[in-house]
């Protein structure tokens, strides 16, 4: 029986599940990141971001970067 693959979490449907009810901008100021970055990262629209500001997103996530990581990754590919 063949397994049905999930589909990447993208970075806004992460940002949904683990700052519910928060606005991006209001995010983005906890984080220590600007607007424009949380956005560009909703969007799928950012090409890859700092070490340092991927720790900072996952650090507000209360996750690991590298689930942070694949939702980017998952932006940028469902943007496409």
């Amino acid at each position: 029986m063949a397994t049905k693959k999930r589909p990447a979490e993208t970075f806004a449907q992460l940002l949904d599940t683990q700052a519910p009810g928060e606005g991006w901008e209001a995010f983005a100021i906890r984080a220590k990141v600007s607007s424009r970055t949380v956005w560009r990262l909703r969007k799928g629209d950012a090409v890859r971001p700092y070490r340092g500001t991927l720790a900072s997103l996952a650090k507000a996530l209360r996750c690991d970067p590298e689930r942070v990581r694949a939702a980017i990754e998952a932006s940028r590919a469902a943007a496409n």
